[in-house]
């Protein structure tokens, strides 16, 4: 995968981190720019940490099987699998009628954030393992995905500081949307 269709499929990852710290945002009277930090570290870490694990786990079936070449075609149709259905989690996310009460908290519980990061990472988990299987370079995808993540952290933070919560919906179908284009672009790149 080229570059650009990494980054497309890290801004795609990272739409939930954005909608989660949009929450976080609106609940904030002040922005604390320590908790900021933290919030970017720990969200960026995170999805940092997945991809590679995914990757890892991509490489398994190649250490089980010398002749991996072989079944490639069947790999990379599981990797289209993986992006869509990503694509369609997205989507349902967006089209669900949940009525969220935005409420003030400037302090921020950690031990949940932190259970947040996890659940957040989860798509990226499944994403390091369908780019492993495409054979992208990891570098490339870490370089990206971390700062991504960090920009949809800082983003999500003021967007939900200054305009609360209504257009979370809207985030999670961009999301949705990027991630059905990555799957269509391996489908057209490999021509599965």
């Amino acid at each position: 995968m080229d570059v650009w269709e990494v980054l497309l499929v890290a801004i795609g990852l990272s739409i939930d981190v954005f909608v989660v710290s949009a929450y976080m945002g609106a609940g904030f009277s002040k922005i604390n720019k320590k908790n900021l930090c933290c919030l970017c570290l720990l969200f960026g870490g995170m999805q940092l940490f997945a991809m590679a694990v995914g990757n890892l786990i991509a490489l398994v079936p190649a250490l089980w099987n010398g002749r991996l070449e072989r079944y490639a075609d069947r790999w990379e149709m599981f990797s289209v699998l993986i992006f869509a259905g990503l694509g369609v989690y997205m989507l349902v996310k967006g089209i669900r009628e949940e009525t969220v009460l935005e409420k003030r908290c400037d302090t921020i519980n950690w031990k949940a954030t932190a259970g947040l990061s996890v659940v957040t990472s989860i798509d990226a988990l499944l994403a390091g393992v369908g780019l492993g299987i495409l054979d992208t370079r990891i570098i490339a995808e870490e370089l990206l995905m971390f700062p991504v993540t960090v920009i949809q952290v800082i983003f999500g933070v003021y967007f939900g500081y200054r305009l609360g919560l209504q257009h979370n919906k809207k985030a999670y179908w961009v999301g949705g949307t990027l991630l059905f284009l990555a799957a269509v672009d391996i489908i057209i790149h490999f021509g599965i």
